[in-house]
């Protein structure tokens, strides 16, 4: 998740990409009612067929329950997403301009917090609803001199442009370059029994959060990918993902989402997605579901 202790920039601070600034997610904006994250619609979160991703939500929703268990900290802390789950009430496309993410505190104490978010397209709409755990940490944790200011995102024509997967490594999927629908599988698979070839994720800013670790809503936004893109003769919409974060995950290398269907029936699929980096350790564990 991605979050402010409220330290102050110093001036003069060279500019950067975040998570925030590729998938066009502004900061929160917190009232009496909760808090409110809002992300603008648009072909940056294009992936198969050209259709926005239930996964591209990871963000938005990412910063809107992080955001609101932050708020209720105790004292100078910071906060990390430990699980975070999404259910699809209307799959995408969805009405913009804008996406609005509206979470809420449900509980916390001095470990952590649980909140809940609906996600509203601009229409109005429930698209989306979201749960999430965090845990507070030291707010030593961002980079001497705090946050520095965003870039303005380039013009990112897909997701696979937004997560730059077009120069991904040769270990990854070889469809993730295009956004084409109805892409046969990668030659050489190994199929749903052995597992999927890898997705490969690179490293970069536009990947990260302040303190400089992969933001939690890209892991789970690669998840959902992965799985996309590693069976696309499965069932074609996900309706429900869920997520561990089992450690942070190191924002100076690249990410491998390994996919592995559990359940792969007509109408139903429940896959296992592990996201981890080059010491071999998971960063996360995701279970996507995907009906028909």
């Amino acid at each position: 998740m991605t979050t402010t202790t409220g330290r102050a920039e110093p001036p003069e601070v060279e500019a950067r990409e975040y998570a925030e600034t590729r998938f066009r997610v502004l900061p929160p904006v917190h009232g009496d009612d909760g808090t409110r994250v809002r992300m603008r619609i648009g072909p940056w979160l294009a992936g198969p067929g050209g259709v926005p991703t239930v996964g591209s939500l990871g963000v938005v929703v990412d910063d809107a329950i992080g955001s609101a268990i932050l708020r209720a900290r105790l004292g100078d802390r910071h906060s990390v997403t430990s699980q975070l789950s999404l259910e699809v009430v209307v799959p995408p496309p969805w009405a913009g301009p804008e996406l609005t993410a509206h979470a809420t505190l449900l509980g916390r104490d001095a470990v952590g917090g649980l909140a809940a978010a609906t996600v509203y397209d601009g229409e109005g709409r429930v698209v989306a609803v979201a749960t999430g755990r965090c845990r507070y940490v030291p707010a030593d944790i961002l980079p001497p001199g705090g946050m520095r200011p965003p870039l303005p995102p380039a013009d990112h024509g897909s997701l696979f442009e937004t997560l730059d997967l077009a120069s991904a490594s040769a270990g990854a999927i070889p469809e993730q370059a295009s956004p084409a629908a109805g892409a046969s599988p990668a030659a050489g698979a190994a199929g749903p029994e052995a597992g999927w070839p890898a997705l490969v994720l690179p490293s970069g800013p536009g990947m990260q959060n302040p303190h400089n670790t992969v933001h939690g809503g890209v892991l789970l936004c690669g998840s959902d990918l992965a799985v996309a893109l590693a069976d696309p003769d499965g069932p074609p919409h996900t309706t429900s993902i869920r997520i561990s974060f089992l450690r942070p995950g190191d924002g100076n290398h690249p990410v491998t989402f390994t996919t592995r269907a559990v359940h792969r029936g007509r109408s139903l699929a429940v896959y296992e997605v592990s996201a981890g980096g080059p010491a071999g350790r998971p960063y996360t564990v995701a279970t996507v579901i995907r009906e028909h």
